[in-house]
C-alpha cells in the first residue's frame, strides 16, 4: 500500500499535474490580486491550506524523483543542483511563511525607529478577570470574494470561550 502511494506521488504524471495546478493557481492569484487586492489573493490562494499542501506534494514528488532518477550520482551533479535549487526556494518560502512578517517602517533621515506597522490584519482579544489579563491574537485574512468567517477557541481564566 505504501509502495503504491509512493509510486503515485513520485510519478512524472503526478509531477506534471501538480505543476499545472501550481501554474494555474499563481496565474489566477495574479488576476485576483489585480482585481481585488493583495489581501484577497493571500486569503484565497497564497495563505490557503490547499496551496501549502500543493507545495508539500510538489516537494515530496521532487524528492522521490531525485532518488528514482539517481540524480545524486557524480555524472548528474548539475541536474541535481538544478533540482536542489527548487528545495532552497521552497525552504525560503516556508521560513518566510511560518516565521517571517511583512510590514512598513517609516524612517526619516537621521532618525531611529524601533516599531513597524504590520501589513497583516489581526483579530485581538483581551480578557480581564480578577486582576489577571490574558491576550490572544489571531491572523485574519479578509477577502473581498469570500464569506470571511473566522473563529477562535480559547481558554481564559479557566473558561472555554468561542469567539
Amino acid at each position: 500500500m505504501i509502495k503504491k502511494i509512493v509510486s503515485i506521488l513520485g510519478s512524472m504524471k503526478t509531477m506534471a499535474l501538480l505543476m499545472l495546478i501550481f501554474a494555474v493557481s499563481i496565474g489566477v492569484a495574479t488576476f485576483i490580486e489585480n482585481d481585488f487586492g493583495t489581501q484577497t489573493a493571500k486569503a484565497e490562494v497564497y495563505n490557503a491550506r490547499w496551496f501549502e499542501l500543493l507545495l508539500l506534494f510538489l516537494s515530496i514528488n521532487l524528492s522521490i524523483n531525485i532518488l528514482n532518477f539517481k540524480m545524486y550520482r557524480k555524472e548528474k551533479a548539475l541536474v541535481l543542483m538544478f533540482h536542489i535549487s527548487f528545495f532552497i526556494v521552497l525552504l525560503g518560502a516556508a521560513i518566510t511563511r511560518y516565521s517571517g512578517f511583512e510590514g512598513t517602517m517609516h524612517i526619516r533621515e537621521g532618525s531611529v525607529k524601533n516599531t513597524m506597522l504590520s501589513s497583516e490584519t489581526y483579530l485581538n482579544f483581551k480578557f480581564k478577570d480578577a486582576g489577571k489579563v490574558e491576550v490572544y491574537s489571531s491572523a485574519l485574512y479578509l477577502s473581498k470574494i469570500s464569506k470571511n468567517s473566522h473563529s477562535l477557541d480559547v481558554t481564559a481564566h479557566n473558561k472555554d470561550i468561542h469567539a
